[in-house]
């Protein structure tokens, strides 16, 4: 059994390397997509975490016993596989029509999307200070695209559509983020995403060009590498800090992974003034960027509020 010792510090630091893991993938995804379609380069990524999960699960003798669990907890697992699948499908194909800024700064509906539908599907409560993060999220996007709103009134125009891919994105992964609240109930969180990765890697087969890595040039090859790790890595410290530290602060630091992607990106501009795949964003743009990290991260506390409201209420009721 894992050692789940409250670890504040360490589990601050992984959250930290998770958020910045995350925060650099939607940058070298835009690189490489000049060389490797979106969903083969998914296809590799999860083939190479499933490898490395199965070999894990298999030392430790805690491989999924799927014929052991009910029909409707497979037919769950099947849906979240699906979900997550189009997810990284979705987030990665609409890197062809936005820059990683963008898709970074949307993406971050998932925080709202997850509210709407725990509310919806388990009927949990909305509280007020989740209502302040919503709209916080919103007037992020609102000034993150403060002088590009009127070019989404067209579907014609290139960004709008990669705007609406990265939004399927969102809705993707709240899918299988609800079921999975259903699937832990029966498998641990690796095991779920092992049984996810495979049911992926055949799904993609029909849409994938896997000889495509031979031709690669070596700086792509690399690119591959790094996102083929990142994948591992980033949910290795992303699993570690919930072992370690609150959920909810665990949470709220991964939520800084859109600042990550600007400054990734302010960075690459400032070495290479003529780099083509950056929105150059204006201060209030990232400003609305910040209000979006403010906004999911308030949001993701929530539950940490209310358990200290909880206990204090309980120690209060045993003290009178």
């Amino acid at each position: 059994m894992a050692d789940s010792t409250p670890r504040p510090l360490l589990g601050f630091c992984l959250s930290l390397i998770a958020a910045v893991m995350w925060g650099v993938l939607p940058v070298a995804l835009k690189e490489l997509l000049a060389g490797m379609e979106a969903t083969t380069i998914v296809w590799y990524r999860f083939l190479v975490a499933f490898v490395v999960l199965v070999l894990w699960l298999a030392v430790t003798r805690n491989l999924p016993r799927i014929t052991s669990v009910s029909r409707r907890i497979q037919l769950f697992l099947f849906i979240a596989a699906l979900g997550l699948c189009a997810n990284y499908s979705f987030f990665s194909y609409s890197l062809n029509y936005v820059n990683a800024e963008t898709s970074e700064a949307v993406i971050q509906l998932t925080t709202l999307f997850l509210i709407l539908g725990g509310v919806l599907v388990y009927k949990e409560s909305f509280f007020h200070i989740q209502k302040l993060g919503t709209a916080l999220i919103v007037a992020g996007l609102l000034l993150f695209f403060n002088d590009r709103l009127a070019t989404f009134t067209s579907l014609d125009n290139q960004e709008t559509l990669g705007v609406i891919i990265v939004v399927f994105a969102a809705i993707t992964w709240v899918v299988y983020a609800l079921l999975q609240k259903q699937l832990l109930r029966s498998f641990s969180s690796v095991q779920i995403l092992v049984c996810i990765y495979a049911v992926s890697i055949i799904a993609l087969l029909p849409v994938i060009s896997p000889a495509s890595v031979f031709d690669l040039t070596a700086w792509q090859l690399g690119l591959l590498t790094f996102m083929c790790l990142n994948t591992l890595i980033a949910y290795g410290c992303f699993a570690e800090a919930m072992n370690c530290w609150e959920a909810s602060k665990v949470s709220a630091t991964l939520a800084l992974a859109p600042l990550f992607t600007i400054l990734t990106l302010k960075v690459i501009v400032l070495i290479n003034p003529e780099y083509a795949f950056s929105d150059r964003l204006s201060l209030l743009s990232i400003l609305g960027a910040i209000l979006l990290v403010l906004g999911s991260a308030l949001t993701a506390l929530v539950p940490l509020f209310y358990q200290r409201r909880q206990a204090a209420r309980a120690r209060a009721t045993i003290t009178s």
